[in-house]
């Protein structure tokens, strides 16, 4: 079974916004946060993601604010010609209080993905972000390692 993956699920919306649990795996490390977000602004990263293997060697987009409550960023970037792409995941979670700044979860992580897996991602996170509501999935393979066969 591979868990190795990136999760968006919407949990709860209103009239201006709805919020995410974003959830991520690589095999070793995992993290969850929860983010609020606009569906225009992820709408705009879907197509930017699609656009992503025409040029472009990095694109981003992040929801929350960082330093704050709660903040994700997602960097998908090429790691070879075939099209294997990283997607370097940032979490932070909790508020830190007057007393205790460093009172805050913070995780970095990096997926390897296939260019398929972003295809189907940005079907699924565009049908997230237009309804609001349901689930879309990153689907991540084995760790990169060029030296071993």
């Amino acid at each position: 079974m591979n868990n190795r993956n990136l999760k968006f699920e919407v949990i709860w919306k209103d009239d201006d916004m709805f919020e995410m649990r974003i959830s991520a795996n690589n095999g070793r490390y995992s993290g969850i946060t929860e983010v609020y977000e606009l569906s225009e602004s992820l709408l705009g990263f879907v197509n930017e993601l699609n656009d992503f293997s025409f040029g472009k060697d990095k694109v981003s987009h992040s929801c929350g604010e960082k330093d704050s409550y709660a903040y994700f960023e997602m960097e998908f970037y090429k790691i070879e010609p075939t099209g294997k792409c990283g997607v370097l995941i940032t979490m932070e979670e909790n508020v830190s209080t007057e007393y205790r700044k460093e009172e805050k979860d913070k995780l970095s992580m990096e997926l390897i993905i296939e260019p398929n897996a972003i295809d189907v991602f940005c079907r699924e996170l565009k049908s997230l972000a237009e309804k609001e509501d349901g689930i879309a999935e990153l689907k991540a393979i084995a760790n990169y390692t060029s030296n071993i066969e």
